[in-house]
This record gives structure tokens, C-alpha cells and sequence, in this order.
């Protein structure tokens, strides 16, 4: 069989069409892009939006937290922190004495913990309440509560929104 014979005229307007579908194709691919685009601009400033409100909520009983709530449990569980920490040494090198440095104010109430084998506690007097070293042979580990309150403190305290820019939504 012998294939149909194309003219010049109806190769060049085949041609032409494929073009334009191409074109229209290529338009209406931009077209979606460009709505995808907005919806997730859209989208974003939303998440940005109710992200900042709920910070903006939350501000308050963060920073009471921060403020109120973790200076007084550290200062009412560091007693039986300590003290936790001391058996854990006790218990690794049971032989060797230990000295525990504190705050000389907080002597008695170490003292009335009770004795504990190897282990006497010494007042030291640049340590405040919340602080204590701990010292055996050549090893010194420091227990710093405020420093540690501080730098909770100031974690929760940079839960503050960021301010918009451009790749935000603003």
C-alpha cells in the first residue's frame, strides 16, 4: 500500500499546530505553577500567622513558668539531687573519700541529712545556695542550679515570635 502524500501546505500547518498546542500547553503548566505558588504563599502566612498568635498566648504562662515555677523546684529538689548524685559517685569508687563543697549556710541542713560513708561536707565560701562541688582525688564536677535555671530561663524566654520577612510571608 502506498502511504498518502502530505502537501507542503498541510506539513507546515501540522507543524504550526503542534506549536501552538505546545505553546497553550506550556501556558496553562505556568498558569498552575503560578496558582500552586500563591496557595503555599497563602498557606504560609497562615502557619505564620496562627504560629505567632499562639506564642503570643503562650508568652505569659511561659515566662511565669520560667520565671516562678522552675526557680522553686530546683531550689526545693536540690537537696535530693544532691544527694542522688553523691550516692551515684559513692557507689563508683566506694574507697575514696569525697569532699563536698556548699554554700557555708547550707551546712547544717547537709549535716542533718546524715553521714554517709567517705563523704564529709565542707563549706565553701564563693558558692551560693544551689551550687556545690564535688571533689575526689584529682576530680572536681560542679553542680550549678542558678546557672542552669538561667539557661532554661532564658530558652523559654526566646520562644518569641520571629519577626516576618520576605520568605515568611511578609
Amino acid at each position: 500500500m502506498n502511504a498518502p502524500i502530505e502537501s507542503p501546505d498541510y506539513q507546515r500547518g501540522k507543524a504550526d499546530g503542534i506549536i501552538h498546542a505546545e505553546t497553550l500547553n506550556n501556558a496553562k503548566i505556568a498558569q498552575s505553577i503560578n496558582e500552586v505558588s500563591v496557595t503555599l504563599s497563602d498557606m504560609t502566612f497562615g502557619y505564620e500567622e496562627a504560629r505567632q498568635h499562639i506564642l503570643e498566648q503562650m508568652q505569659s504562662l511561659v515566662r511565669q513558668i520560667s520565671d516562678q515555677v522552675i526557680p522553686e523546684i530546683a531550689k526545693a529538689t536540690f537537696g535530693s539531687h544532691l544527694s542522688e548524685i553523691v550516692d551515684v559517685e559513692l557507689n563508683r569508687s566506694a574507697n575514696l573519700p569525697i569532699q563536698i563543697g556548699i554554700a557555708p549556710d547550707l551546712l547544717p541542713a547537709f549535716d542533718a541529712l546524715g553521714s554517709k560513708e567517705h563523704c564529709v561536707f565542707v563549706p565553701v565560701p564563693n558558692l551560693t545556695a544551689g551550687q556545690a562541688i564535688i571533689l575526689q582525688n584529682d576530680v572536681e564536677i560542679l553542680l550549678d542550679l542558678p546557672s542552669l535555671v538561667l539557661a532554661l530561663q532564658s530558652t523559654l524566654n526566646g520562644l518569641e515570635s520571629h519577626q516576618r520577612s520576605s520568605r515568611n510571608g511578609n
